[in-house]
């Protein structure tokens, strides 16, 4: 039996977050995650990934590189430009789901600038 996409994306952004626990950058990438789904709800996705991209120049990189990665769309800011109305929206969908998990594995596994 194959995982959904959902179990699939919740695996990924697992890795992802871990990945930041105890380093230099955990606070700037938990904010990051912290604010990634309200932006791409209030904006829409292509405009949420360039100021992600724009933010911190280095943490905003990498942190829109893990939510491609998540998705499986290494080239996901080029795939969304290039996107018909349709796709886009069901891009948009897809990488919202996405950066739920990441949010929520972010309040539990990482330590923010607040705490």
């Amino acid at each position: 039996m194959s995982d959904t996409r959902q179990q699939r994306w919740s695996k990924a952004a697992l890795e992802r977050v871990t990945a930041h626990k105890d380093k230099d950058d955990e606070a700037k990438y938990r904010t990051l995650c912290m604010k990634m789904p309200g932006l791409i709800k209030q904006a829409g996705l292509v405009q949420a990934l360039v100021f992600m991209q724009s933010r911190e120049k280095e943490y905003g990189k990498g942190f829109v590189k893990d939510v491609a990665t998540v998705l499986g769309r290494p080239k996901l800011l080029e795939d969304a430009q290039a996107s018909a109305l349709p796709a886009y929206l069901a891009l948009t969908n897809d990488a919202s789901q996405v950066a739920i998990w990441l949010r929520r594995f972010a309040q539990i596994e990482l330590v923010g600038e607040d705490e």
